[in-house]
């Protein structure tokens, strides 16, 4: 194992900042992480916790070896920030994780779409999850999700019903699942799609772990779906990090009485989009042409202009945004923005999604065989 690989696994054991990597990497001696003692570990500006944990590890000298054995024994993998394998929307997050342990194929080709909620919903709020991950299914995207029971269940089965792709970020290491009645369907999801987790094997589930995770699903996916959710669930606390990176956020509306949809309902309230039919919402976050675009041949970005290029990865970035919001945010002219969104659509890079609003459209990626790199 080389030592950028070994720095990483044990800066992400003790979930290290992305600061700390930094740092390390600045140094280009990432040995200097086992070599250069407390007045090194210092200069990482560690939390007393984490900074605690890495010296136990340190301690047994050969944990990044036995950890990455165990690894391979699963049939997982791990991937570092660096990796070009690492999902970059995850960089959207203001503490992204140095590292995710992946299980099946982690396809980035395919917009994820988020199905949160309750574990404790209604019948109804099962249904409607369901529904909704076959729906997404059939239009060609990935379900997104935890591994709860309840709504996050519901919609995995819904989208492994239909023969699509599914995606589960777990709060706990991918050999110690939770719940453990999930077992068959988590053995399912990594069959047909992924299980996902920042934790080091052998991680059990520690409340504070999920509510952790939740940033992760906040960052993965393209457009977040709650179907029912208590004013203090985890959904809302995903929700809520999900629109400060800038993600489509959609409720599916409950019934005022119903504590399960007070939060759900809030978030409507507070400006979500409510989800009152399957078929309108894929439409809507299908774009005026649907996944069809996806499939369409891209020119690389370096055939790009500066300005093109400007615009597009501020669309990547920040999602739907008006000419006006482009022009604002880039510093660019009227002009120079109006034939940059024309070659960006011309090329299927950038969409108008609604009403003088355009979006970028993540372009396809060709799976490969995983090979960490650290760039």
């Amino acid at each position: 194992m080389n030592d950028f690989l070994k720095a990483i696994l044990l800066l992400n054991a003790c979930r290290a900042p992305v600061s700390a990597w930094t740092v390390l990497k600045r140094r280009e001696d990432p040995a200097a992480l086992w070599r250069g003692g407390e007045e090194f570990l210092k200069t990482l500006e560690l939390r007393e916790s984490s900074c605690k944990q890495l010296t136990e590890l340190l301690s047994e000298r050969d944990w990044a070896d036995r950890e990455m054995e165990r690894t391979d024994r699963f049939g997982a993998r791990f991937l570092p920030i660096d990796d070009v394998e690492y999902p970059p929307r995850l960089k959207d997050l203001p503490a992204p994780p140095l590292g995710l342990y992946v299980k099946g194929d982690l396809n980035l080709s395919k917009s994820m779409i988020a199905i949160v909620g309750t574990r404790r919903c209604s019948s109804y709020g099962r249904l409607t999850a369901e529904a909704i991950g076959r729906g997404v299914a059939q239009a060609g995207y990935q379900v997104l999700s935890g591994g709860a029971k309840g709504i996050d269940g519901a919609g995995h089965r819904g989208c492994l019903g239909a023969g699509g792709t599914t995606i589960a970020v777990l709060g706990t290491a991918l050999d110690r699942v939770y719940p453990a009645e999930h077992r068959p369907l988590f053995h399912r999801i990594a069959e047909q799609g992924a299980l996902v987790s920042e934790y080091p094997m052998g991680t059990g589930g520690n409340a504070w772990r999920f509510p952790e995770r939740n940033r992760i699903i906040a960052g993965l996916c393209r457009v977040l779906v709650a179907v029912e959710s208590p004013v203090d669930g985890g959904a809302m606390i995903t929700a809520r990090q999900g629109l400060d990176i800038g993600r489509e956020i959609w409720c599916v509306p409950g019934r005022i009485t119903e504590e399960s949809a007070k939060g759900t309902n809030t978030l409507i309230r507070d400006g979500a989009n409510p989800l009152i039919d399957i078929d309108e919402f894929i439409g809507k976050i299908s774009g005026q042409y649907g996944q069809l675009l996806i499939s369409f041949p891209s020119p690389p970005p370096d055939n790009l202009s500066p300005d093109e290029k400007n615009v597009l990865e501020l669309l990547r970035r920040e999602g739907k945004l008006t000419h006006d919001d482009i022009i604002l945010k880039s510093g660019l002219g009227f002009s120079e923005v109006q034939m940059s969104l024309a070659t960006l659509c011309a090329f299927h890079l950038a969409v108008e999604s609604g009403a003088g609003r355009y979006e970028a459209i993540t372009p396809p990626e060709q799976p490969r065989e995983f090979s960490p790199r650290i760039i």
